[in-house]
Order: structure tokens, then sequence, then C-alpha cells
């Protein structure tokens, strides 16, 4: 049974990372990130309910009314993950908005264990999990800094930003990614609270939706028109899958494990969208740096959890 939770969550790297992709794509022909944003989240929440109705869950919706306050906010951090990520994509570049908001959460996860918070098991850290922690931290950075710096394709702070405000900014890129390791530990404690992941990722779309409807960039006549195209379903499936496998592998994994092979999933599958130029991407091929710092950040992992 752990090594399917272990195989999950490499599979729920991978949906992110096709997400990720797709919501560009959406982003591009709605030519608003904000909006794009807005259709994702209404077609994950459409999808989560019509799956709580199909597997049978749809009365544990009423669970929800009785679930502790703290897990009911998980939605608004993860909310606040993406929209804080779309704001500084154009502040301090592509490649540190990947690679801050996971060390955010590869760090926070880690740290969240080691101390118990958000009433996590505790585990110990001994020397054995720093340094599968720095191993994987270097395959991070191996496989996302060094193929941008040789192509020099892609701008490192495309806006010139002061040098006290872009440190805020990364920063704010950083405390995101520990907002994300929150959201999944809460989605997590929801899940199990109201006897479904599928419904406590219906919560976190919902909850998504609510506030998203509410800013003035969208409307519905928006929304009608980005439902009808076909990266809005697959984003929002995607999406919904990302969040309920998130919310199924937290507490039999623990937040810094899940975290970390998600993450390599993600590398794994930014890899495969840029070979083959998936969901309209530019196709460009696998460098050498990228599969150096994914076999660097397996052996991380395994590092970490096997001694």
């Amino acid at each position: 049974m752990y090594l399917i939770y272990i195989g999950l969550a490499v599979v729920t790297g991978l949906t992110l990372a096709a997400e990720t992709a797709l919501n560009a794509q959406l982003s591009a022909l709605l030519k608003s990130p904000i909006i794009a944003c807005f259709v994702a989240y209404t077609v994950g929440t459409i999808i989560l309910f019509c799956m709580t109705i199909m597997i049978g869950d749809f009365q544990k919706i009423q669970n929800l009314f009785s679930a502790p306050i703290l897990p009911l906010t998980g939605g608004l951090f993860g909310l606040i993950f993406v929209m804080s990520c779309i704001i500084l994509f154009p502040k301090i570049g592509a490649v540190e908005t990947v690679m801050l908001p996971t060390l955010g959460q590869i760090l926070s996860g880690m740290l969240f264990e080691t101390v118990g918070w958000f009433s996590l098991p505790v585990i110990n850290l001994s020397i054995s999990r720093v340094g599968g922690l720095f191993i994987l931290l270097v395959g991070i950075y191996v496989a996302i800094v060094m193929p941008a710096k040789v192509s020099k394709q892609v701008s490192m702070t495309p806006i010139p930003i002061k040098k006290s405000a872009q440190l805020l900014n990364r920063i704010w890129a950083f405390v995101a990614g520990v907002l994300c390791t929150v959201q999944s530990i809460l989605n997590g404690q929801l899940a199990n609270d109201v006897g479904s992941s599928t419904v406590s990722a219906f919560w976190v779309f919902f909850i998504g939706f609510v506030v998203l409807i509410s800013l003035r960039q969208n409307s519905l006549h928006k929304l009608l028109i980005g439902i009808k195209l076909v990266p809005a379903w697959l984003a929002g499936t995607t999406g919904a899958l990302f969040v309920t496998f998130m919310s199924m592998l937290i507490l039999p994994l623990g937040p810094g494990l899940t975290v970390s092979i998600s993450t390599l999933g993600v590398m794994v599958g930014a890899v495969l969208v840029q070979q083959f130029g998936l969901f309209q991407s530019v196709r460009e091929n696998i460098s050498r740096y990228q599969i150096i710092g994914i076999i660097t950040m397996l052996f991380g992992i395994i590092i970490i959890k096997m001694l």
C-alpha cells in the first residue's frame, strides 16, 4: 500500500505539471491569467461536484458544516498561492517563480513534521534527512536554474525593480510555497474529518470560485466564453485531481515526503511537456542539466526516506 502512495505522489506531480501548462495555454487564449484562473476553478468545482455524486460521497458534503474551522480555510491558502504565482511571474521571472515556492514547500513540509505543527506526527530531524534534503534542493537547482542560465531564454527578472522591492517579492514567493504546504495539510485533515478526499477538494475549489467571481475582472460573460474552450476543462480536471490526490497523500506520507515526491513528478512532467511540446507549449529538447537534476532529486528522496 505504501508503494501505491509513492506512485500516486509521482502521478500527482505529473498532473500539476500538466495543469501548469494548460493554465498557461488558457491564459493566452483568454488574454488574462486572472480570468483563466476563474474559469479553471469553475470547471474544477463542477467536476468535483459531479465526482462526489458518482462515487457516492454526495451526502458527505453535509459533514463540512460540522468540520473544524481551521481545515475549512485550506482553500484560501491555496488560492493565495495560485494568485501569488500569477502576480509574481512578471516581477521575478519564470525560474524564481518555480524555484522559490518549491523551496518554501519542501522546507516547510520538513519543518512542520519536525516540530509537529498542525497535529502532525513528529519525525525527528536526522543527519540523513538533512543530507537528503540538501541533495534534493541541489537537484531542483540543477533542473530549473541551470538550463535557464545556459539557454538564456528565460529572464531571471523581466521587469527592472528596486533591490529592496525585489527582495520582498522573493520572500513573498517563498512564503507562497509555505502556504501551499499549509493548504495541503489542512485539506488532508479536512478529508479525514468529512470522510472524503473528493469532498475536501470540492470545498477547496468552491471557496476559490466564490472569491474569484467577486473580482471585478471576472464576469459571467467571460466565464461562458472560457468554459467553451477544451483547455479550460483539461486545466480544471488536472487541478481537481491534483488537490484530491494531495488530500489523500498528506496524512499517510507526511507533508515533507509528499511534497518532495510530487515535486519530482512535477519536474518529470515539465520535461515531458517541453520535449514533446504538449498543450501547445514551446518544444525544446531535454537538456543534460534537467536529466542530472531529476536523478539527483530522486537520490535525495531515497536518502530522506530509506536511510
